[in-house]
């Protein structure tokens, strides 16, 4: 049985990216005309089959098929800025058995985790290929029994971020209490902490923090404790966001070692008072008997399950899961407490606790700013301008603030479970409660959610993300005039920090500066020492859901400061003064030797780039590193009547449609030439391409060929097309597009097939 079986077909328009996404989809599993079917009123699916090379003895446990149905699932309206997601069409596929799958309910398609990040970000740097790609060895690990290759651990089921609220705990902290028996009461596998709930605007979106575990002979202090902070709250007229709360920890006494993955998880009192019973455990024998001691529950009761493990939890020291539920209070209290009563669950995250540093800026700064990103980076750009007195400040941010940002964000606990951007603009507004503030706005967006009228009511756009989904959307962007673009990042854990800033009518443009970064470590020993290191880090195995801890960068918050009091100094200054109207990338550097700082810099002033569009109407651009068209002319000049070629370095982006180039490769001296043809040679080439993709970090390397026309012929001769054919499928391998420029006496002519 099939979920496709019983969905509808879908009859509705598709906007251009959706239709294009089906037609690769339809290429890639070489079918024809597949089956597109309504999810819901936001999704559609597309139903395909996988085959799978199977082990000659089958499956590892039978549990993969040689013909795997799939669903894709792609946003109507929010699609490609939102991944599509791969689902197994089988109702019977074993989804409590298999590891790296979201959580799902019993009557729902399994969800198939690809990457260890963020899927989004991923995706905005594939195709649609690379995407089922990806999917199908999904498919080939799970049959040959390879998805797990995390030092033999156990891989946690996984909660999307979206599921339901945040319980943040510690997780050595409850593994001590359940490891160790430490119960609140002798008879009873459960345990009490005493805990705290952030407020939050989104119904049903808990965050709350378990903070310590709660002794029996400790009890009446910590209740005294409690109903004074009330006290003092309800004095406030509840203006506080955090309130006091007490959380459950229970187990099964046995210590019961489960292997299965639960799928049918509870959504109701019912159903959790079951489920638990289960497990040994009476629920509602233990929460009536705490509530005999006039504990306070408020309106909701985590409850977290410790369920033990065959293996140690990837990314805990311990081998026990914890899944917490969270019970809605009747607004009469707990004895009115009944089977149809509320239950969510939530997801967890670690605590994390340091003091941030503040740094200071005496400079005044007036430019209108928006900042897209309010993390790490972004906030304390954002805090050097506010600090000294910029009212003038916007700040995009779809993210709310966690535990682990404590270490290295401007903004500290009490912003808890609020949106960044929100909490960072209030924490300003706050600086200046007697000034004019209208101006200092917060935007808990998406950048591609804001609308264009907002955005160019800046005159400084700065990039603090890194994010390749924020590039993708801005260098697409209509920008005012005169409106300055700038981005930053972090690389090289931390020691590196790249500062770039578009040129006079966005050329060069956020793209070229970033490739070129690239590039330059060609040249660059420092860019090209974190080119080599970024390579390195690169795994050599599919990046198939290898934990659910979220993925940070490492690296201290004072060396995050560095750079970024660096960065906002340079944007505070009037830096079209000094590189006349050119783009700059600036580089900032603090490396330790003997155990002490080593810090220098350097500017790097970008000429706008030459662009060309391509003679094949392919809607491909060429933008050219600025000079190369002098040089190939010159080229075609000194040959005279022989033409001569070679090869050209750069990178495509599929998603932008644009091939950067930034060098050319002048003829091998095996290369032939006459006044009709030309045929390239390849002594040395190799070596060569080679060198380049290994010092930038396999950015960087062949990106197509040039020749010369000296007939002044504008059109590829016949022979150029077939040498076109071999080279397509030559480059659908990497997959690259097939570039080919062709130089006449006075034009540089491009054309670029997919």
């Amino acid at each position: 049985m099939l979920y496709s079986d019983s969905l509808k077909k879908y009859e509705g328009k598709f906007k251009p990216q959706v239709a294009k996404a089906i037609q690769e989809i339809e290429t890639y599993f070489k079918k024809g005309s597949l089956n597109v079917f309504e999810w819901d009123k936001f999704n559609i699916v597309i139903s395909a089959k996988y085959e799978v090379s199977l082990p000659s003895r089958g499956s590892v446990y039978n549990f993969i098929l040689s013909e795997e149905p799939i669903l894709i699932k792609i946003s109507l309206a929010k699609y490609p800025d939102v991944a599509p997601r791969i689902m197994s069409d089988r109702k019977d596929f074993p989804k409590n058995k298999l590891p790296h799958l979201y959580f799902s309910p019993e009557d729902k398609p399994a969800i198939l985790c690809l990457v260890r990040d963020n899927l989004n970000q991923w995706f905005a740097t594939v195709t649609i290929s690379d995407f089922l790609f990806i999917g199908s060895q999904w498919y080939y690990k799970a049959a040959t029994g390879t998805l797990l290759k995390d030092n033999n651990e156990f891989d946690p089921i996984r909660l999307e971020k979206n599921y339901g609220g945040k319980h943040i705990y510690k997780y050595d902290s409850f593994h001590e209490v359940v490891i160790n028996n430490q119960r609140f009461i002798p008879d009873t596998s459960m345990a009490l902490f005493l805990s705290c709930l952030y407020k939050s605007e989104v119904s049903k979106k808990y965050t709350f923090k378990s903070i310590t575990v709660i002794p029996y002979l400790a009890l009446e202090k910590i209740k005294e404790l409690v109903k004074g902070t009330m006290q003092k709250l309800f004095s406030l007229e509840g203006n506080s966001d955090v309130l006091p709360l007490y959380s459950i920890l229970v187990w099964d006494s046995e210590m019961t070692i489960e292997s299965n993955y639960t799928t049918n998880l509870p959504s109701n009192y019912f159903e959790l008072k079951s489920y638990l019973s289960l497990k040994g455990i009476d629920i509602n024998k233990i929460i009536l008997g705490l509530e005999s001691t006039n504990l306070d529950f408020g309106g909701i009761i985590p409850v977290i399950h410790a369920v033990k493990r065959p293996k140690k939890i990837i990314g805990y020291n311990g081998d026990f899961e914890f899944f917490t539920f969270v019970i809605i209070i009747p607004e009469k209290g707990i004895k009115n407490l009944n089977d149809d009563c509320e239950v969510y669950m939530t997801s967890h995250s670690e605590p994390f606790s340091s003091e941030l540093a503040s740094i200071l800026s005496n400079e005044k700064r007036e430019i209108n700013t928006l900042y897209i990103g309010a993390g790490s980076l972004g906030s304390k750009m954002i805090m050097h301008d506010a600090r000294i007195g910029k009212s003038s400040i916007g700040a995009v941010d779809n993210d709310n603030l966690e535990q682990h940002n404590l270490g290295r964000h401007n903004l500290f606990s009490n912003s808890i479970g609020k949106n960044k951007a929100e909490a960072i603009i209030d924490e300003i507004k706050s600086f200046y409660e007697l000034d004019t503030t209208e101006k200092l706005i917060a935007y808990n967006n998406l950048i591609s959610e804001l609308n264009d009228v907002i955005i160019n009511k800046y005159d400084l756009l700065v990039d603090t993300t890194a994010s390749q989904l924020v590039l993708q959307n801005l260098i697409q962007k209509e920008l005012k005039s005169n409106t300055l673009y700038a981005k930053c990042e972090l690389v090289d854990n931390g020691q590196v920090g790249l500062l770039y800033i578009e040129g006079n009518e966005r050329n060069p443009r956020m793209d070229d500066l970033v490739n070129y970064a690239c590039y330059l470590a060609t040249t660059n020993s420092e860019l090209e020492n974190w080119r080599r290191a970024d390579a390195l880090r690169e795994p050599d195995t599919l990046n198939i859901g290898l934990g659910c801890n979220s993925i940070t960068t490492v690296m201290p918050d004072d060396l995050i400061s560095f750079h970024a009091s660096t960065f906002s100094q340079i944007l505070a200054s009037n830096h079209r003064e000094k590189f006349d109207e050119n783009g700059l990338l600036y580089l900032s550097v603090s490396r330790k030797k003997n155990h002490l700082p080593k810090i220098s810099n350097e500017y790097i002033e970008v000429n706008p780039f030459e662009i060309y569009e391509c003679g094949n109407n392919s809607g491909w651009t060429v933008r050219m590193f600025s000079g190369l068209s002098n040089r190939l002319l010159n080229l075609c000049s000194q040959y005279g009547r022989k033409e001569t070629g070679g090869v050209l370095v750069g990178v495509a982006n599929y998603k932008t449609k644009v091939v950067h180039v930034f060098d050319i490769i002048e003829q091998p001296i095996d290369s032939n030439g006459s006044p009709v043809a030309f045929t390239r040679g390849i002594v040395g080439l190799p070596k060569q391409i080679d060198e380049i993709k290994l010092k930038t970090g396999e950015v960087i390397g062949y990106i197509g060929e040039w020749h010369t026309h000296p007939m002044n012929l504008e059109t590829l001769s016949g022979t150029d097309l077939n040498t076109i054919e071999l080279l397509k499928e030559i480059n659908k391998k990497t997959p690259i597009p097939t570039c080919a420029i062709i130089i006449t006496q006075t034009k540089i002519l491009p054309f670029i097939y997919e």
